[in-house]
C-alpha cells in the first residue's frame, strides 16, 4: 500500500487482495542489452489524461521490488507513460529477463487495449449495430448524454456501472439519482452474487464486441430482468481513489500473470492440457420427441447428463461427454473415445439416435467447449481462438445451428473454472464427426502454443462480423485459405498436419454437415443399429 496514504472504508467483494508491495520509480528498464537481459512486460494502451496519471501513481506503488528474482533471471521493474498518436498513450511495466541467447535488445511485450483509436474514432451508430449483431440490447447515448427512452425500456427498475480491465470487473455500482454510485450488496464469503456476476459477464461481452480490453460500461435493466446497454466509455471513471487502486491492482496482476508465461518463464511453468465437455442429444425417431439424457445417466462421471432451460422449466436432456484432459490432441481423442464407449454401455435404448452439431432439435442448442489450462487467459488468445477456429467451424455448420446464435455461441464466450484453467464456449457441439472433431482439437491446441504468432483477425471486419452471426457461410469460406496459410507457417504445425488439413478442405469446400444423422455411425462405436 503507498506510504503515507491511508484507505479508508472496505473494499467490495471483487477487491483483488494483495501482497505487500515496495513503490519504486519509473524508469526505461536500464540498458539491458549491455548486460545480456531481454526487456518483457505489458504495454496497456489508454486515453492521455488525469486518470493516466492516476493510475501510473497507484501501479508504481503496487510494483514488487524484483531484487530477489534476480537470480532466477528477473530483473526489477519499471513502470512508466509512454505517449502515443493524438490523445493515446502507453502505461508500460517493464520487467527484464536474463536470456543468453537473446541478446540483441529485441522487445517481447504483451499489447493490451490495442484497438482504443478504432474504437474512439467509430460513430455511435456503428457501435450500436455491432453490438445488437453480437446479440446485445443496447440504446447507446454519447459521453455524459441521458439516453432516450423508448416504449421497450420506459418502465426500468435499476441501473448499474461496470468498469473492466482485461476480462475482469474491477468495479460495480448501482446509479442512483443524479448519477450516485451505491455499493452493491456483499456476497457471502467474498464471493459474487449472481448480480454481480451477470454484470459482469454483459460489460465484459460488450467491451469485447468492440474490440475494447478496457471501459466502463452502464447498464439498465428492465422489468423483464435483461440487461440493456446503455453507453459504453474507453475512460473509466476514476475519480475515486477506490476505483483507481481496484483498477491499477488488476493491471498490475494481469501483468504479473503474463510475465509468468513469457520467455523462459514458459520452461518452468505448468504443462498445457487440453479438455473438452462436447453434448449430444437422444432423439426417439417414432415418437418425434428427444429423450432426457436423465434416464440413463447420473450427474458426474465421463458420461453424463447436463441441464437447459426449456420452455422455462429446467431439464436434463444432455448427454456431455467429459472425457479426462491431455496435453496431445491424440490423447484427448483416446480418451474422448472412452468416454463415447462408457455413454455406449449405459444408454440401454439402442434404437435412440444420437444426434450433435449446433441445433439438431429445435430448441435444444448444444455446445463443445473445449477447456485449457497451464497458459493464462488473454484477449488476444480468445481473438484468435474466434478467428481460427470457431470461423472455420462456422463455415461448415448445418443452417439449423445458426439458431444457436446469438444467445448461445457468441463469438468470445468463456467460462474461468475452479482449477484455474478456463473454457472456450462458442463452439458448437463438433461430435458430428471425427473429421471436425480432430480438426478441432488439433486447432485448438496449435493457438495454445502460438497464439501471438497469428494476427490475422478478419471478424474485426462488419461484414464478416455479421455473417457470422447471420451465417452467410460463402462469406465466411473467402477468408479460410488466408487462416490455413497462417497456420501452415507454425512450426508446430507438420505435428497436427494430418489432423487441421482435412479439416479445413472440409470447411473450404462448400459442404456444411448433417445434424440429423445418427453420430454413432461416424465413431464406429460397436453393435451400432
Amino acid at each position: 500500500m503507498r506510504q503515507g496514504r491511508r484507505r479508508r472504508g472496505r473494499l467490495p467483494s471483487f477487491c483483488i487482495k494483495n501482497k505487500k508491495y515496495i513503490p519504486i520509480n519509473a524508469g526505461r528498464g536500464g540498458d539491458e542489452k549491455m548486460e545480456g537481459l531481454r526487456p518483457i512486460g505489458t504495454r496497456i494502451q489508454i486515453i492521455r489524461g488525469a486518470s493516466a496519471q492516476k493510475l501510473l501513481d497507484e501501479i508504481k506503488a503496487l510494483s514488487q521490488s524484483e531484487t530477489d528474482k534476480v537470480d532466477s533471471g528477473i530483473r526489477p521493474v519499471s513502470v512508466s507513460r509512454r505517449p502515443l498518436s493524438g490523445s493515446l498513450e502507453w502505461i508500460e511495466i517493464r520487467f527484464s529477463e536474463k536470456n543468453p541467447q537473446v541478446q540483441d535488445g529485441n522487445n517481447s511485450f504483451h499489447t493490451i487495449n490495442g484497438h482504443l483509436g478504432e474504437f474512439l474514432a467509430s460513430p455511435i451508430a456503428k457501435r450500436q449495430k455491432r453490438l445488437s449483431i453480437s446479440g446485445l440490447n443496447a440504446v447507446l447515448a454519447s459521453d455524459g448524454v441521458e439516453p432516450q427512452l423508448t416504449r421497450s425500456n420506459r418502465r426500468l427498475l435499476r441501473r448499474f456501472v461496470v468498469q473492466v480491465f482485461h476480462l475482469k470487473a474491477t468495479y460495480m455500482a448501482e446509479l442512483g439519482v443524479g448519477g450516485t454510485r451505491r455499493p452493491l450488496p456483499q456476497g457471502e464469503e467474498g464471493r459474487r452474487t449472481l448480480l454481480e456476476r451477470r454484470l459482469e459477464k454483459t460489460a465484459i461481452r460488450a467491451l469485447y464486441a468492440l474490440q475494447l480490453e478496457m471501459g466502463e460500461v452502464t447498464l439498465q435493466a428492465g422489468e423483464d430482468g435483461r440487461f440493456t446497454v446503455e453507453q459504453v466509455t474507453a475512460s473509466p471513471d476514476y475519480r475515486t481513489e477506490e476505483r483507481v487502486m481496484l483498477a491499477a491492482n488488476a493491471m498490475w496482476e494481469t501483468a504479473e500473470e503474463l510475465r509468468k508465461h513469457q520467455g523462459a518463464a514458459k520452461e518452468s511453468g505448468p504443462a498445457l492440457l487440453l479438455g473438452m465437455d462436447p453434448e449430444f442429444l437422444l432423439f426417439n425417431r417414432a415418437t418425434g420427441k428427444v429423450v432426457p439424457a436423465s434416464r440413463y445417466l447420473g450427474f458426474s462421471g465421463e458420461a453424463g447428463c447436463d441441464s437447459l432451460r426449456y420452455r422455462g422449466e429446467r431439464r436434463f436432456p444432455l448427454v456431455e461427454l467429459r472425457p479426462q484432459p491431455a496435453g496431445e490432441p491424440r490423447e484427448v481423442l483416446v480418451q474422448l473415445l472412452h468416454a463415447f464407449r462408457v455413454a455406449y454401455r449405459s444408454i440401454e435404448d439402442k434404437k435412440l439416435l444420437w444426434q450433435a452439431g449446433g441445433m439438431p432439435q429445435r430448441g435444444f442448442p448444444l455446445g463443445g467447449h473445449i477447456h485449457f489450462s497451464g497458459i493464462p487467459l488473454t484477449f488476444q488468445l480468445l481473438q484468435v481462438l474466434d478467428n481460427y477456429l470457431a470461423l472455420p467451424v462456422a463455415a461448415m455448420e448445418d443452417r439449423r445451428s445458426f439458431g444457436r446464435r446469438p444467445l448461445y455461441g457468441y463469438l468470445g464466450d468463456f467460462r474461468l473454472q475452479p482449477h484455474g484453467g478456463f473454457e472456450y464456449r462458442t463452439l458448437p457441439s463438433f461430435l458430428i464427426s471425427p473429421v471436425v472433431t480432430k480438426g478441432v482439437v488439433a486447432i485448438a491446441a496449435l493457438i495454445a502454443g502460438n497464439a501471438g504468432q497469428l494476427p490475422r483477425r478478419p471478424l474485426h471486419d462488419e461484414g464478416l462480423h455479421a455473417a457470422f452471426y447471420q451465417g452467410n457461410q460463402e462469406r465466411l469460406r473467402e477468408v479460410l485459405p488466408q487462416l490455413h496459410d497462417d497456420l501452415k507457417k507454425l512450426a508446430d504445425y507438420p505435428r497436427y498436419e494430418g489432423y487441421i488439413t482435412p479439416f479445413m478442405e472440409a470447411a473450404c469446400s462448400g459442404r456444411t454437415w448433417d445434424e440429423t444423422v445418427d453420430i454413432r455411425r461416424s465413431w464406429k462405436l460397436e453393435n451400432h443399429s
